[in-house]
This record gives structure tokens, C-alpha cells and sequence, in this order.
């Protein structure tokens, strides 16, 4: 029985390990767990005594040919110099690091490796993992991750060239979303005789209530502005003052992250092959 590793369980790797459980996509036997703050598997160990838990990242890499890293960004060359005499070729490393690119990557590990940035939604089973591979990474290995994301999200391939930008559809875009409403409910506020809390709740079941519109009556964006904002009534309004207002506010949003996903990738880069 082939052993998948995991290494790191912090706060997007839990989500990941649960969600795998949760769905018995994988069987917990085939397991192997390490992190270097041992107590935050007890709950783990507890609920799932089939899970073997190592002792450190050298023991889990001797046991494993899949292994998934889900420690933080600055943390990931040390884990791959720590077990890189236990790991081949043959080795699948599967990462989760939005700023190291898989070239940086392949500067230290010259097997196969995939590169995913799963979501926050992943915690309730939904939204998107984005996934890349380089070219050693067979149809096998491509089937696997689909499952394993798969039972957490939907699963998108895509090329490296366009991760920052689907990140920002994806990863990033609960944040940007809940600032965005955040933003509505406080100006909705400062409108009237409406408290936070029920601004809030309001804007939160609207949002809930949208999404399942636009998921289950199986309709887009263009087709639910159309059936609200009537044409020469209130809402149209307001679409006007969107339209006019929010494309430079979003074209400038994509130009900070990218800004910032250039800086982070060239410290990387320069940290990992020195």
C-alpha cells in the first residue's frame, strides 16, 4: 500500500487534511503526517488513530512517493534540503506556495512537482484549487491530484503564466469579496438608521442567496444584472455609477498583486538558487 505524505498542518494544510478525510478519498492508513508543532495533531491523532504520524520529515520522505508540503512559503527549501537524500526522481512533490515558481523549484528538486493554490472556500467544500505541473509529472500523477483536490474543490489546470491572475479570481478573491460587501454594508450605514449587524446580515444572506442563483438556476452575471436592474428603474442607477467606478478600481487591484507577486517571486528565486 503506497504511503502519501503530508508535511505541515497549519492553517490551509488542516483545511486540506480534513476535507480529505471528510470526503474518504483517502483512506487514513495510507497517511503520514509530520510537523514541527506536534501538538497541533493531537486532535488528529485522536479522531483518526489510523493516521500514522512521523517522527520528522526525513522519516515521512523514506516512506513516501507522494508527498504533499504545506508549510509556509520561507519554510519550503529548508524542508526540501532537509529530506532531498530520501527523495528521487520518481519523488511527487506537490506544493502549495503561490510565489515560488516551479523553475525556482526545480533549482533544487529535479523531480516531479505540482504546484497548487487551493482556496479558504476548500473548508466547505467548494471553490476552485488551481493546479500546475511541470513535465516530468505524468497522466498518473495529473489524476491523482485531481482526485485528492477534487474531493475539496473543483479542480483547474491551468499554465504558471496565468496562476497570479486566476489567484485572484480564487485564492484571493473571498477577501477581496467580503471587502468588497464590507464596504456596502458600511455605506448602506452611514445612509441610514441601519446598526452593523443588520447591515451585515442583510448583505451576507443577499450574497448566499446570489450565489446560489447564479449556481443552481444556472445563470450568469450578465443574466442576473439584467432581471434586477429594470431598465430605466433604481437599480439601473446604480449599475451606471459600477460601471463608471469599479473597472479602474479592479484593473488597479490586479496591478498591485501582480507588483507584488514580481517582488515576492525575485526574492525567492534569488533566496533559493544562491
Amino acid at each position: 500500500m503506497d504511503k502519501i505524505g503530508f508535511i505541515g498542518y497549519g492553517s490551509m494544510g488542516s483545511v486540506i487534511i480534513k476535507g480529505i478525510l471528510d470526503s474518504n478519498i483517502l483512506e487514513g492508513e495510507r497517511m503520514v503526517i509530520s510537523t514541527r508543532s506536534r501538538n497541533k495533531l493531537d486532535e488528529l491523532g485522536k479522531n483518526h488513530p489510523e493516521i500514522e504520524i512521523a517522527p520528522n520529515n526525513i522519516s515521512l520522505a523514506r516512506k513516501c512517493q507522494n508527498i504533499f508540503i504545506f508549510v509556509g512559503t520561507g519554510e519550503v527549501k529548508g524542508v526540501i534540503e532537509e529530506i532531498k537524500h530520501e527523495i528521487s526522481e520518481n519523488t511527487h512533490i506537490i506544493y502549495i506556495s503561490a510565489g515560488l515558481t516551479i523553475e525556482t523549484f526545480e533549482s533544487k528538486f529535479k523531480g516531479k512537482i505540482t504546484k497548487v493554490i487551493p482556496s479558504l472556500t476548500s473548508e466547505v467544500g467548494e471553490g476552485v484549487s488551481l493546479v500546475c505541473h511541470n513535465a516530468k509529472v505524468t497522466f498518473k500523477d495529473i489524476e491523482f491530484v485531481k482526485t485528492i483536490f477534487g474531493s475539496i474543490s473543483s479542480v483547474k489546470t491551468i499554465e504558471e503564466e496565468d496562476l497570479e491572475v486566476a489567484s485572484d479570481l480564487t485564492s484571493c478573491a473571498p477577501a477581496f469579496i467580503a471587502q468588497i460587501f464590507r464596504e456596502l454594508a458600511s455605506s448602506g450605514i452611514r445612509n441610514s438608521n441601519l446598526n452593523k449587524e443588520e447591515a451585515e446580515e442583510m448583505m451576507i444572506k443577499t450574497l448566499y442567496g446570489t450565489a446560489k442563483l447564479i449556481h443552481e438556476g444556472n445563470m450568469n452575471f450578465d443574466e442576473v444584472v439584467t432581471r434586477v436592474a429594470t431598465k430605466g428603474g433604481i437599480t439601473q442607477e446604480g449599475i451606471k455609477v459600477l460601471e463608471k467606478r469599479t473597472p479602474l478600481m479592479f484593473d488597479e487591484l490586479f496591478k498591485a498583486t501582480y507588483n507584488k507577486n514580481k517582488i515576492r517571486k525575485q526574492i525567492l528565486n534569488d533566496e533559493w538558487v544562491k
